[in-house]
């Protein structure tokens, strides 16, 4: 049926339907294809969610999912975003907020559709809605002005719905205010840290090493290895079968006007005087003064690119400060604001951004244009031979598959498809021993698999394949001799990490009331440490990131100066000691109250939108085969 299919239709009719084939073997498994294609998959208070509902959701996620992560999207990557579950919250939430838009009795008029219709641009032409384009943009994507009209309203319906549920969300001044506080209070600490990298000298003997092998046996078994046969699909074995024609260029030009749109451009270069970001005044001041003083230089007619070699603390330092060509989107916003206000050959006084003082010198401008179709039109035919082939490599790849389903053995299907079977040599789960371009994409698909069995379609790399294993290698318990290197090497690990801890734990019992950090270190001949200034989201220097560092740092005080228990922080532990708290000085809050108003309210509504939605499922009777989303 489905070679048929392939064989009498046209190529963008084969694209929609093998967008369709894939989610519903991706959702449903071969053997139910045909049992269930009519039924429906869900229901939410007796209203069904259909297959076709939830394949087109599931396909809308992962286009967008595609246009986010390219090549990088593979089956581990939507396992791991959860895509299945993603698909049916979505239309479950849908049909939840229609029933309380119906409820409601919450409608959109004519003029409202037609006005949302009127200000999507891919329907523009110069600005303004075309009908023709309308219709061809919808043709383009399978839609006609019914079906798309019907779902726009929806839309709108919901937003209504949503627009009067977060319409009661509220947040005082008084509360802005105290979550400014409570987010920009900074506070440092003294700290002593027992690294387990400096204990040295612990050798674990001979019979440490046995006993420690002997009771982590599972840990020096060999890896678990496959072995394979395979059939490739890749795109580069049909390019003489592919023709791109003008009349298809022009009408990716025409649909694609944003993508030919070449922005302003400026080339530049730059001297950076580093300052911190959360720095103190003074600091930010003296480095703002070494700046000012290279600006002058350069004003006077010093060679900027020298000064640049010479002062700056960039990572163009020895390139002299050059930063090439850029759009103002690829530069942090003070930095482009300023650059691109400048003409050529200007130099600015120095710019503060997140990374400290820029003085920038505009090298050239280039003003913003557009490629014309045959500037554009050998890209466009490299872009539209490149979806050719990527669809006629899958369009293959689903005939062996059909055949697969059809009963045929591996060796008839490779005939069928005019394709060499491949055997692999023995690998593991990380695809060592296999030599492809994606090795660990094709492990991980052939470990999914059972002995004998032939997988579905895997898109691998740039390629489609279809696997079948052949064997598989257990994992067995290595001769200590083999893995003695390896023994000694974690026992040694475990026992610098448990000493490091004693001696923490120890330095922490000794702590009592009258005593601070400083006076335990002394007493002990350790050395104190001490943190700049950090708050309770940022990162803290020469620590890292570790929540329970910074909890514990500012539940410190002057009347609690020591925390009562070790922070382990990547296998070190820390004591952990008061220095200094600071809160943020009342112009700061008050310049910086709207902001935080809009951002606690944008929080808060989020939060109560997503209790709403889950108070509306634990009212309703849902109910869908979890199966379906493994």
């Amino acid at each position: 049926m489905l070679r048929y299919l392939r064989e009498n239709t046209g190529n963008w009719i084969i694209k929609i339907f093998l967008g369709i084939i894939v989610v519903v073997f991706v959702f449903l498994g071969v053997g139910s294809f045909g049992s269930k294609r009519n039924d429906s998959i869900a229901t939410i208070n007796d209203e069904p969610i259909t297959i076709k509902e939830y394949q087109q959701e599931y396909k809308i996620i992962v286009d967008q999912m595609r246009a986010r992560f390219g090549k990088n999207l593979n089956d581990d990557l939507l396992k791991a975003l959860n895509v299945k579950q993603q698909a049916m919250d979505s239309l479950i939430e849908r049909k939840l907020i229609l029933a309380q838009a119906d409820k409601l009795e919450i409608i959109v008029s004519e003029k409202e559709l037609q006005e949302s219709l009127f200000s999507i641009k891919a329907f523009q032409k110069d600005g303004i809605f075309n009908l023709d384009q309308y219709k061809k943009v919808l043709s383009l994507n399978s839609l006609n002005p019914e079906i798309f009209e019907y779902n726009q309203l929806n839309s709108m319906r919901q937003q209504k719905v949503k627009d009067l549920v977060l319409s009661t969300v509220n947040v005082s001044d008084l509360e802005a205010r105290d979550w400014y506080v409570f987010k920009n209070t900074k506070t440092a600490v003294d700290y002593l840290v027992f690294d387990p990298n400096d204990y040295s000298d612990i050798s674990p003997d001979e019979e440490q090493i046995k006993t420690f092998y002997a009771e982590n046996k599972d840990r020096y078994k060999s890896e678990p290895k496959l072995n394979a046969v395979y059939l490739k699909f890749s795109p580069e074995d049909y390019k003489d079968k592919i023709m791109v024609t003008d009349a298809r260029i022009k009408d990716f030009y025409e649909q694609n006007p944003e993508q030919f749109k070449i922005p302003e451009k400026v080339e530049a270069r730059h001297i950076l005087i580093k300052v911190a970001q959360d720095a103190e005044e003074e600091k930010v001041n003296e480095a703002l003064k070494r700046a000012q003083d290279i600006f002058d230089m350069a004003q006077k007619g010093q060679d900027f690119e020298e000064l640049a070699k010479q002062y700056s603390e960039g990572p163009t330092k020895d390139n002299g400060g050059y930063l090439g060509v850029f759009e103002k989107q690829s530069m942090v916003k003070p930095f482009a604001d300023k650059a691109f206000s400048m003409k050529a050959g200007d130099i600015s006084e120095p710019v503060k951004t997140m990374f400290g003082w820029h003085i920038i010198k505009v090298v050239a401008k280039f003003d913003a244009s557009v490629q014309t179709m045959a500037q554009a039109s050998e890209t466009i035919k490299k872009e539209l031979e490149q979806q050719e082939t990527q669809n006629l490599a899958y369009y293959k790849a689903g005939e062996a598959f059909d055949s697969v389903i059809d009963g045929d053995d591996f060796e008839q299907v490779a005939l069928i498809v005019n394709k060499k079977l491949v055997t692999t040599r023995d690998f593991d789960i990380n695809g060592k021993g296999l030599e492809i371009e994606d090795n660990k994409g094709f492990a991980t698909a052939a470990f999914s698999l059972a002995l004998d069995a032939i997988s579905d379609v895997k898109e691998i790399g740039s390629s489609y394949y279809l696997i079948k294993v052949i064997k598989k290698i257990e994992p067995a318990l290595q001769a200590i001799d083999l893995v003695k290197e390896k023994v000694l090497k974690e026992l040694t690990q475990k026992l610098q990490i448990e000493k490091a801890k004693e001696d923490a734990q120890l330095i922490v019992s000794k702590t009592s009331d009258e005593k601070t950090l400083e006076k335990l270190a002394k007493d002990n001949l350790l050395t104190l440490k001490s943190t700049e200034f950090f708050t309770r989201n940022s990162r803290v220097e020469e620590v890292g990131n570790s929540p329970e560092f910074v909890q514990a740092s500012f539940l410190l005080n002057e009347n609690n100066k020591i925390h009562p228990e070790i922070i382990e922080v990547s296998s070190k532990y820390y004591v952990v000691g008061f220095k200094e708290k600071k809160l943020p000085e009342e112009s700061e809050i008050i310049e910086n109250i709207k902001t935080i108003k809009d951002e606690i309210t944008w929080n808060k509504q989020s939060q109560y939108y997503q209790a709403w939605i889950n108070e509306l499922k634990n009212h309703s009777k849902i109910n869908y085969d979890p199966e379906i989303l493994n």
